[in-house]
């Protein structure tokens, strides 16, 4: 089995209703929103460096792991698999791994190695969690497997090295025009 190791940096704590961004171009972190109510990101969640996604951000993806990881923090995460959803009518695809050092994970290899209820915690999350602000606003379909998933992120790799120098105003642009079929 493929173990893809790549290096995140941790943006939000698993537990936080803070969502902060990391800000690529200043390399600071910013406060983006709080979540409302009792919502609270159910794992640590970054971002990849010098990948750019659909949406025009960094690929975002979510550390499976027992520790709550600062923000700010890197470290390395073995791929395991991926959340397909639209946020606002643009792909926003939610890579999931593990923290790859930490020895007590070695057995997870892939999506199912994980527990179910995790799985539909991040599901129900990310589904809901914008209905304050614009119910249904976010659609989750469904979890991807590894193999597909690393192909995204061989994508996400190829968007950055081709687009990095644009604003994303103008990567959306060209992206919308290019790839319709990645925009609702």
């Amino acid at each position: 089995m493929d173990k893809k190791i790549i290096l995140v940096d941790i943006e939000i704590s698993k537990g936080s209703n803070i969502k902060y961004e990391l800000d690529h171009r200043t390399k600071k972190l910013v406060v983006d929103r709080i979540l409302y109510g009792d919502f609270v990101y159910p794992a640590n969640y970054g971002s990849i460096p010098q990948t750019l996604d659909w949406d025009g951000d960094a690929l975002d993806i979510l550390v499976y792991s027992n520790q709550k990881f600062l923000p700010g923090s890197q470290l390395n995460a073995r791929l395991l698999g991926s959340l397909e959803m639209i946020d606002d009518g643009e792909i926003d695809t939610k890579l999931i791994g593990v923290h790859n050092d930490d020895y007590r994970f070695e057995h997870i290899n892939s999506l199912d190695d994980l527990p179910r209820e995790w799985l539909d915690s991040i599901h129900y999350f990310f589904s809901n969690y914008k209905n304050w602000k614009k119910p249904g606003i976010t659609k989750v379909s469904k979890f991807i497997n590894l193999k597909e998933t690393l192909k995204e992120y061989q994508t996400c790799q190829k968007l950055y090295s081709e687009y990095k120098n644009l604003e994303k105003s103008e990567f959306l642009k060209i992206m919308q025009k290019k790839f319709p079929e990645k925009y609702q």
